[in-house]
């Protein structure tokens, strides 16, 4: 007999990431910084919102210690801070933002492909949860 545990069930592709990866492909076609884009990542994100403040039942939750939500929370406002402080002082290559580091990667097909995926990906684990 083994020691390690057997998992029920595998998780498996499903008809949302279906949906998620066919969305995904779509939005990519749009170039960065027009209208479409802008329509596709407002649409995306009113779905996955819209899932995820959806009543449902779910059983209780544990509750969360302190010490475990301190360093997201200290991760976070390290990135908002590194955002406005970039936004601020003038968003050039000697102080850039997140979004201009990642224009060049964002900038081809593939990328965008990727950065669909990743962020609706993220949004979907987040609303599911």
């Amino acid at each position: 007999m083994s020691a390690w545990p057997i998992p029920a069930r595998a998780k498996r592709f499903d008809r949302w990431d279906a949906l998620i990866l066919a969305y995904a492909a779509l939005a990519a076609l749009c170039r960065p910084l027009t209208v479409p884009a802008v329509i596709a990542v407002l649409m995306a994100g009113a779905v996955l919102t819209t899932v995820a403040v959806r009543p449902r039942v779910r059983p209780p939750r544990a509750v969360c210690p302190r010490r475990s939500v301190l360093p997201w929370l200290v991760l976070a406002l390290l990135l908002v801070a590194w955002e406005l402080i970039a936004v601020f002082w003038g968003n050039d290559s000697a102080h850039p933002t997140l979004s201009l580091l990642l224009d060049p990667v964002l900038d081809t097909y593939p990328g965008r492909l990727f950065g669909y995926l990743a962020w609706l990906g993220v949004g979907r684990w987040l609303g599911t949860r």
